[in-house]
This record gives structure tokens, sequence and C-alpha cells, in this order.
């Protein structure tokens, strides 16, 4: 009983090593193996390089076509040829084979420098590594794409595809596929292996910018499209996705606002505000999805990327309620008052009505930390805006949030150029009582001086009353007597 225990823990031991050597080879062999392909003139050259089990290299041109067991080369077009050359552990070996004006195939093969028969030689290691090749390279892709498809429909391809080595043929495969008569299944079903089989973002976004239209042709393509566009992990690649979407003139605004979606996945600041801006120069955006692209500004942390993002949608012509509120919304997310002044100022520049005015002046007294931006903002308001009937008093409260008495008389007497009706001086005058510095309180006073000696008797004891928080004689008598 013993003896046997010792030897099920000796095979069994056998047996674990064995299977983390093939492991370990196995990854060996992922991380070690390179592609290069170049095409010229017609002519296509591919090396594969592999650190563990050699190297080989297919150089071709025309078209070739394969046995159905991808074993051997059957017809190549006329004037094509093919060469397949491979190294590994010191040897080297190299099958030609070229087609002439009739179409027969010359089939050499050669070990070294030594040329040997190929029936009995070639034909055999051709058998050999040609299933790797094919599975390597897009060798004959057309030809295999076409049996697959004959044998099984798309998903014979989808799952040849499955097997296949590297990005390149991958995305080769599947867009050879897509040029037969797919049905909307068909497409989901590229859509989401393609997500699930193509690691490298370079090639999966030329695929879903490929032939993008049959792509998105309905709803359930779309979740499909912007799934599969949730496994490119850059950011380059996700805008180069959907600035080729942006620029098709043909896809409706329901799908550009379904695309939308994509751009959740953009962590980048300077490439989610490069998509939006793009959309706002290339489309003709409704209302919903100028709200949407509003709301997606918000994920933006830079302040000056979202600035230059809402800076572009106020050049666009027309801004509806819903985009307001939805850019409110956004406004106060941006920490930098200079910033966050330049978007107020442009913002200032459309006639507000007094909620629209009201909100704004609210943001700013709430946002805007510096006195000098602040004055900014309050001056383009008396510059731009109406100051009647409660607009005057959201402006109002707006100043009081400015600490400075400097500032503050300067915002006034920038007001006190406007005309106002014995009311709003009255509630301006008050307004004054913010103000500490004799100097700055009897000054901003007496811009008002000439309108309130035309005033009703209440504004002008609203003057003298303002004019009693004054402690210096000296500006008190000044203030005073500019009235009289």
């Amino acid at each position: 009983m013993y003896l046997v225990s010792r030897i099920i823990t000796a095979n069994l031991s056998r047996i674990i090593f064995l299977i983390a050597s093939l492991l370990f080879l196995s990854t060996l062999n992922a991380q070690n193996t390179s592609y290069a392909v170049n095409y010229n003139n017609g002519k296509t050259s591919i090396k594969v390089q592999d650190g563990f089990f050699g190297d080989f290299s297919v150089n071709y041109e025309g078209e070739i076509t394969l046995s159905n067991d991808d074993k051997d080369i059957i017809a190549i077009s006329e004037g094509g040829y093919i060469e397949i050359k491979k190294s590994a552990f010191g040897s080297r070996r190299k099958i030609v084979i070229e087609s002439d004006a009739n179409g027969r195939l010359n089939k050499k093969y050669f070990v070294g420098s030594s040329k040997k028969d190929f029936e009995s030689e070639g034909k055999k290691w051709l058998g050999e590594i040609l299933p790797d090749v094919v599975r390597t390279t897009t060798l004959g892709a057309k030809s295999r794409i076409n049996r697959f498809y004959s044998q099984g429909g798309a998903n014979a391809v989808f799952n040849e595809i499955r097997s296949l080595e590297s990005d390149h043929v991958k995305s080769a495969y599947f867009k050879l596929v897509l040029e037969k008569n797919l049905s909307s299944q068909d497409l989901e079903t590229l859509l989401k292996v393609a997500g699930e089989e193509i690691e490298s973002d370079h090639y999966l976004a030329g695929l879903l910018k490929y032939r993008q239209d049959s792509f998105l042709a309905s709803g359930t393509l779309i979740s499909a499209y912007i799934e599969a566009a949730k496994s490119i992990s850059s950011d380059h690649y996700v805008a180069t996705v959907l600035n080729t979407a942006i620029e098709n003139r043909s896809l409706s605004d329901d799908q550009i606002g379904k695309l939308f979606k994509i751009t959740t996945g953009i962590d980048s600041d300077h490439y989610m505000s490069q998509v939006l801006i793009k959309v706002m120069k290339n489309r003709d955006l409704n209302d919903t999805n100028l709200t949407l692209l509003i709301e997606n500004s918000k994920q933006i942390g830079s302040d000056h990327y979202k600035s230059q993002v809402l800076l572009k949608a106020l050049d666009l012509p027309r801004l509806s309620k819903e985009n307001y509120k939805a850019f409110i919304g956004t406004i106060e997310d941006i920490q930098s008052d200079s910033y966050i002044t330049k978007v107020f100022a442009r913002l200032l520049d459309r006639k507000l009505n007094s909620s629209e005015l009201g909100d704004l002046l609210q943001l700013a007294g709430s946002s805007v930390g510096s006195d000098h931006y602040m004055s900014e903002v309050l001056t383009k308001v008396i510059n731009q805006q109406g100051l009647d009937g409660a607009n005057l008093d959201v402006f109002l409260q707006a100043l009081s949030s400015v600490g400075s008495d400097h500032y503050t008389s300067f915002i006034l007497k920038k007001l006190a150029k406007r005309k106002l009706n014995n009311i709003q001086l009255i509630s301006v005058l008050r307004a004054t009582d913010q103000i500490s510095s004799d100097h700055y309180l009897s000054s901003s006073l007496m811009a008002f001086a000439s309108s309130v000696s035309l005033s009703a008797d209440n504004v002008k004891e609203t003057y003298r009353n303002a004019c009693k928080s004054i402690s210096s004689e000296t500006y008190y008598g000044r203030a005073i007597r500019a009235i009289e």
C-alpha cells in the first residue's frame, strides 16, 4: 500500500510538472511572438518572430488558394508566387511555389542551401507548417473566408477567427466577412466577438470605424457597438472611433445621441473635450443632444478643457431652457475664478430673463471667490443686461458677496451711470451699507448724487440716512453737500 502511494505521488508530481512546463512555454511563446507585415506594389511580406519555436517569413504575390485542410497550396493567380522560410534551432528550410502562364505550379523545397525533392519531403513539411502560417498571417484569407462561410455561415467564420493568432489577422478576417451580406444578428455577434477577441486598441478601433453605417443601423446594433467600444482602453482610440461617427453625415441625431454613451469611458480631459467640441463643429445638435453634451462635460475635471467646451457651446445659435439648466449645473463644478468668469461673461452676452439672470448671479455669488473676477461679472451685467424688476434685487444680492470696499465702490459707480427709477435708487442706496471705508462709501454715494437730487424726497432721505454711516466729518460733509 505504501509503495502504491509513493508511485501515485511520483506520477502526480510528474503530471503537475508537465502541466506547469506547458503553461510556462505557452506564456513564453505568447510574450515573445511578434508580427510585421509590409505591403508594396501588390507584394506582401510577413515576418513572424517567435522567441521559443523559431522564426518564419512569408512573401507572396497574387491570390493564393489553399486546400480545404489548409495543408497545401492548390492555386496561385497567373504570375504569382509564394516563398515560405523557417528557421529554428539552427535548421533553415524554405519552400518556393511559382505559377506559370498556364496556371501550373512549380514547387521547390530547400533545406539550408540544398534543394530537396518536393514530393517526398517538401510536401510533408508544407503540410506541417501551412496550418500555422494561415492562422498567423492573412495568407489565403479571402478563400478561407469563402470556404467557412459556405460551410456554416458567419458563425463558422467567427469560430475560425477565435483560433487565429494575431489581432492584425483577426481584424483582417472580420473586415473580409463584412463583405458578405450579413444579417443584423450576424453583425451583433461580430461586434461581440470582436470586443472579446481583439486586444489591440488600434485594430479594434480600426474595425469599429470600418463600415460604420452597418454597425449603427439599429438600436440593438448600436448597443452592441457601444459594448465593443468599451473594450478599448486607450482614450485616443475611443476618440478616433467617435470622431469618425461624428463626421459621418448619414448618422441621425438619435444615433449620435446614443453614441454619447461611449464618451463615459474617456478618462482624458483632452480627448473628451476634443470629441465634444468636434461634435459641435460638425453637427447641428438638437436640444436633447446639446443637453446631453453639456451634461457629459461634467466629467471633465480640468477647468481649462471644461471651459473650452462650454464656451464653444455658447457660440451655438440658440440655447433652450433645458440647455441653460444643464449649462448652469455644469458651470458650478469649475473651481478656477478665471475660467468660470470667462464662461459667465460669454453667457452674459446673451439676453437673459430674470430667472436665468437670477440663477447666474446666485451661482456667481457662491462660486467666484475673487472680488476682482466678481466685479468683472457684475460690470458685465450692468453693461449687457436689463436691471428692471427682480433683476436689480438679484444683482444687489450678488454684490453683497464682494468683500472689498474698493471693488464694491467700483461696481456701484458703474451702476450709477444707468438710469434708475426711485424704487431702484432706494434699493441701491441701502446696499451701500456693506461699505465700511468712509472714503469708498462717500465716493459711492456721491456717484448717485445727481440722480438723487432729481428724485423724490424719500430717495433723498434714504441718501441722507446712508451718509450717517460715514464717521469722518470731512467725507460726510462732501457726501451731504453733493445733493444740496
